[in-house]
């Protein structure tokens, strides 16, 4: 039997002081910090003060002010378990702590361990908890659960002497999250100090603005909290539920969390993992297992492990893995990648995925951040003060570039490998740090870099550091080129004066390289420049190659680029916006420019599809040509000549142009000219002359004359069916082929 005994009635307060309804020997006189006097002789008689005043209390609902606080604070019902499991982990770190201290001679049921142990009825819709901590006496009983927004924890935190830093709870409010899933709550406690008694109590409430407190028989050591669930809560009498959200919160709280899955079953631990960040060591199958913990995964190892532990500007404990490239991330189903490293303080979970701390283009590391310093809100569920997150962010991100700037020096060949399975997050990081964080780790990132340049063997990656290093004597210019891979970017036009120079370029194979150069504009005060690029200083005379005896060369003079300039404006037409002849080329005959890269241009056009009326996707070019190439020089010879020949090699001159930069949309528009080119040829070779727009007849030789018999018909059907023997009279007759370059 119990025996009971009912407690004075007593009412909440909003001031969080549990009050007797009687207030009348509370009152007191307040005088004034202004003169009444004063304030007399300017109000009318109605407004003055009189010679006396009462002290009145705020009067509340204390159902209603039980409602907001529990409802208003927390956004998930299962916060209440994380809640009740931080209150049980501090009862216990308050024994423990005490007994340390020897403040505690003699304890009450010495025998039992510290631990949580959670338990449900789902018959009767109970959600059971019960901790054997320090527990409570009848007047910390009324004072703590009596009294809203009392922190007790806190109390004992500011009463010891020494840093209790394993104390989670400062607000005083998380045990009345009980009351958004529960209908009523009944808190059974003994205290753990004999020389303080070892009487049982049954603390009772329905959240109604009442409490009753009554002495009861055969409680052990601790607390425990039996909840009566709410109909639309009753999920929280599931062993399922229970468990996942208690792992969710709470497995690295420092004592042991038993789960009892059947009434008569032996409780199971949920908690068996460490709190390995907290440790200033760890050995690497501790890391393995702690890996494969935070990836819910039983395979796998981290490529990179980083403990990290500082106390400024803040104190923050962490741990950080980086998964082996093998196993990155794929960019083609991760629209929205939720970050993996989750944010903790004093052990508890606050929130899983840190977005707040992490940046996305870190989403892929694994890991976990405790700051105790964290100014958390009441819920726990964020952080208050955004420049102390910033900090926290600013420091953690910092310190994971630095270390694999370290690991990238320290083995370069196991970095490559890293870098090529995470390039693209690291080069978002550049372009997503600009544009949100005002570039603050530019540097390191950029330090992270890895490409391959036209001076080193295919598969080989330098840093921008390494690059500077490799550039010649004055150079002022990062050289940078776009292109799918290198055996086209080396083939390029664009970059043969650079080969034939032996100067260094860096080549980016990925669409994203173009928004980091852009993004980055320069490297320890160099710029940099794209060798596609138009009207840039290119630094010539850095490296000016050996001229070569060519007399026989033939080379347009000004007056004739001039012509040649003006007829193929006249074909291209709105195609081009200039036409100019160029000393970049070295055996291309031509290529095309324009105010941003052709790779650039490229990307633009597709982004902007749908939106041509914008003009993004009709971005004016410049046909650059080279005044020496043969083709060219032939061009200005038969665009008088031959002018049906000349356009369509204009035309096909400019195709081959935007081939080479990257820029045709469909190649497929090349077609029906490609096969009028391959029509003159065949009709050349039957002997057809497009200047004249007529066969030209082959000469008979001189020991074998034609009948004289036969019909001007027969001889051309002759002609027709001999037609290498055709164009080898034909050329002897008139000296040159049409598409060979006509030399003086």
């Amino acid at each position: 039997m119990l025996s009971t005994l009912r407690a004075p009635a007593r009412r909440l307060t909003t001031s969080g002081v549990l009050r007797p309804r009687n207030h009348a020997s509370m009152a007191r006189r307040h005088q004034p910090w202004f003169s009444t006097t004063a304030l007399a002789a300017r109000c009318p008689r109605w407004a003055r003060a009189s010679s006396s005043s009462t002290e009145f209390e705020f009067k509340a609902e204390t159902k209603k002010l039980l409602d907001i606080v529990a409802k208003s604070l927390y956004t998930d019902k299962e916060v209440f378990i994380r809640e009740l499991i931080s209150n049980a982990s501090d009862a216990c770190e308050k024994l423990r702590f005490l007994q340390g201290a020897q403040q505690i001679k003699e304890v009450n049921d010495a025998d039992l361990p510290l631990q949580i142990t959670l338990s449900v009825n789902e018959a009767e819709r109970k959600f059971v908890i019960e901790d054997s901590g320090i527990g409570m006496t009848r007047e910390q009983l009324i004072e703590h659960l009596g009294t809203i927004a009392k922190s007790g924890s806190l109390d004992f935190s500011q009463a010891t002497a020494s840093d209790a830093n394993n104390i989670i709870g400062q607000f005083g409010v998380g045990f009345y999250s009980t009351f958004v899933v529960a209908d009523k709550v009944d808190v059974y406690t003994k205290t753990s100090d004999k020389e303080l008694g070892s009487q049982g109590l049954l603390w009772s409430s329905d959240g109604s603005g009442s409490f009753t407190v009554t002495e009861v028989d055969d409680v052990p050591r601790g607390t425990r909290i039996e909840l009566t669930l709410k109909d639309d809560a009753t999920d929280f009498a599931k062993v399922a539920t229970v468990k996942k959200a208690a792992s969710k919160f709470s497995s690295f709280v420092d004592f042991p969390i038993f789960v009892k899955e059947k009434e008569d079953g032996e409780p199971q631990p949920i908690n068996k993992q460490d709190a390995l960040w907290l440790k200033t060591s760890a050995t690497e199958e501790q890391h393995t297992e702690f890996f494969r913990y935070l990836s819910g995964t039983s395979y796998g190892k981290p490529y990179y492990t980083l403990m990290y532990q500082t106390d400024a500007p803040l104190s923050i404990k962490s741990c950080f893995y980086m998964p082996d490239p093998d196993n990155a991330p794929s960019r083609l189903f991760t629209k929205d990648p939720e970050i993996g490293i989750a944010l903790h303080s004093r052990r508890v979970m606050v929130k899983k995925h840190a977005d707040g701390v992490i940046p996305k283009w870190l989403h892929w590391v694994r890991g976990v951040v405790d700051c105790e310093d964290m100014p958390m809100n009441i819920s726990r569920e964020n952080m208050q003060d955004t420049r102390l997150m910033e900090k926290l962010s600013m420091a953690v991100v910092r310190r994971i570039l630095r270390f694999l700037g370290a690991e990238a020096k320290k083995d370069p060949e196991k970095y490559a490998k890293f870098f090529k399975a995470y390039s693209y997050y690291l080069k978002a990081g550049v372009i997503e740090d600009k544009e949100g964080n005002f570039s603050r780790h530019k540097d390191d990132l950029l330090k992270l870099l890895r490409f391959e340049c036209s001076n080193k063997p295919k598969g080989e990656v330098v840093s921008l550091e390494e690059y500077i290093d490799m550039a010649k004597d004055g150079q002022q210019n990062v050289y940078y080129f776009t292109a799918p891979d290198r055996q086209t970017a080396l083939s390029s036009p664009y970059m043969e004066q650079f080969v034939q120079r032996g100067r260094n370029v860096i080549l980016m194979y990925e669409d994203i390289d173009e928004f980091v150069v852009n993004a980055i504009e320069g490297f320890k005060g160099k710029k940099f420049v794209s060798v596609d690029s138009s009207e840039k200083d290119f630094e010539l005379d850095l490296d000016a190659p050996e001229e070569k005896d060519d007399k026989d060369k033939k080379s347009l003079t000004e007056p004739e680029q001039k012509e040649l300039e003006k007829f193929i404006k006249d074909v291209l037409r709105e195609k081009v916006q200039e036409v100019k002849f160029s000393n970049r080329l070295v055996s291309s005959p031509a290529i095309v420019t324009s105010i941003i890269t052709p790779h650039m241009r490229k990307m633009m056009k597709t982004m902007m599809a749908g939106k041509e009326e914008t003009g993004m996707g009709n971005i004016p070019m410049t046909l650059e040509l080279s005044p020496e190439h043969h083709i060219v020089t032939t061009l200005h010879t038969i665009r008088s000549t031959n002018e049906p020949v000349a356009r369509i090699a204009v035309e096909q001159l400019y195709d081959n142009a935007c081939i080479a930069a990257g820029t045709l949309d469909d190649p497929r528009v090349l077609m029906s000219r490609l096969n009028k080119v391959l029509e003159m040829f065949v009709y050349q070779g039957a002997g057809f002359d497009y200047a004249k727009g007529e066969y030209r007849t082959a000469e008979p030789a001189k020991d074998q004359a034609a009948p004289a018999t036969e019909s001007s018909k027969e001889a051309e059907a002759k002609t027709e069916a001999q037609p290498s023997k055709t164009t080898e009279t034909t050329k002897e007759s008139s000296g040159a082929s049409r598409f060979e370059e006509v030399k003086p």
